[in-house]
């Protein structure tokens, strides 16, 4: 059985892709400017660039809007998205996540092209005159994994999921990594951007806390970062990971699809082990929090009676305040098990979607046309 409740003025799915409807028009408009060459070109270039996306539409202008439209502070808004203190356990099982996350990036990507090259399209080709230098590395990491993994995630699991997650926290997880897909505007990224997006959607939710979901992109990106730097200037695995997509290009693609498809499920296998370990990392941090504010901070727990009603205020500070799932009858799956429990869920009326459907218009045109013009 479903229970719906009404939203609240703090609430608003319509609202909450309005913003996000503004913040992809921003960038859209950005990137065609950037394409006519009115935005300076080169090293500073891309800096500006990237700071125009980043920080100005993907972080300060949502921000911005969510505080104008639902009338909330800048700190609620950071409570929202999930801005909580983490520990060393949570930070290195995020860090192994984001090695997985870079290994199913590598399939998912690889599979998706080979789809795409099937149908006849060409990747465009680069110059071949890359900056390898030292000090354009730390740039580039700044640019391409420190500011997206930040800013992106702010606006996508942290907006985006947090302000629809009362439609149920599934639907949640898998609009905002589609919408997360569409933004990169580039038939190349949107199959594993929206992969990895389930992954970034997933993570946030079941640890209840946005930094995961930080670190993970974070890796991701860095890795690429790292490895397309490393075979260009000789550092650990450029080499091997050379040789490693030479050999893949030169056995049987059968043989490759299938290899890849099982070392696709090993992956998989092993981020639920790992995501398994961050949700205990989680509950284990809300469950002593629930339990030492009941029974430490009461100093009257003599009576059985009072024993008594501080186990239900317990129950109700981990069924209010965590991560359990305590109605194991209202499962519907074992993901259930680490997703937040659903006391109620917003039915979604077809006016909340309007701004959704604009946004999913408008990234699906941008990412057909980089399709048609790649076979042009």
């Amino acid at each position: 059985m479903k229970f719906y409740t009404v939203e609240n003025k703090h609430k608003s799915i319509k609202k909450t892709f309005a913003i996000y409807y503004i913040c992809m028009v921003v960038f859209c408009l950005l990137r065609f400017i950037s394409s006519k060459g009115l935005i300076a070109s080169g090293i500073a270039g891309n800096l500006l660039f990237s700071f125009l996306v980043q920080i100005i539409t993907l972080f300060l202008l949502p921000l911005l809007l969510y505080c104008l439209m639902l009338k909330v502070t800048p700190k609620t808004v950071f409570k929202t998205c999930n801005f909580s203190k983490v520990n060393f356990q949570t930070i290195a099982i995020s860090v192994v996540l984001g090695f997985l996350a870079f290994g199913i990036n590598l399939v998912v990507s690889s599979l998706f092209n080979g789809i795409l090259t099937f149908t006849g399209y060409r990747y465009p080709y680069s110059s071949g005159e890359g900056n390898y230098e030292l000090w354009n590395f730390f740039l580039q990491v700044f640019e391409v994994a420190i500011l997206p993994a930040f800013c992106e995630e702010f606006l996508h699991r942290g907006i985006v999921l947090q302000g629809i997650k009362h439609m149920g926290f599934k639907k949640a997880i898998v609009v905002s990594s589609l919408l997360f897909g569409l933004l990169h505007f580039n038939i190349n990224q949107t199959a594993y951007a929206f992969v990895i997006g389930l992954l970034l959607g997933f993570v946030a939710v079941v640890s209840k806390n946005i930094y995961p979901a930080m670190v993970i992109h974070f890796m991701n990106n860095f890795i690429s970062t790292y490895l397309d730097f490393a075979s260009n200037r000789g550092w650990a695995f450029g080499s091997f990971y050379s040789k490693l997509t030479s050999a893949l290009a030169s056995v049987n693609g059968v043989l490759v699809f299938f290899g890849m498809a099982i070392f696709l499920i090993v992956l998989i296998l092993l981020v639920c082990l790992f995501v398994w370990l961050l949700y205990k990392q989680s509950m284990l941090r809300k469950v002593n929090i629930a339990v030492n504010k009941v029974y430490f901070e009461n100093k009257e727990l003599n009576d059985a009676h009072i024993v008594i009603d501080a186990e239900n205020e317990i129950r109700d500070l981990l069924e209010n305040n965590t991560l359990l799932n305590l109605s194991y009858k209202r499962m519907d799956n074992p993901i259930d098990i680490v997703l937040p429990k659903e006391k109620y869920r917003y039915q979604v009326q077809p006016k909340d979607q309007i701004y959704l459907w604009a946004a999913i218009t408008l990234g699906g045109l941008v990412t057909l046309f980089t399709y048609i013009w790649g076979l042009i």
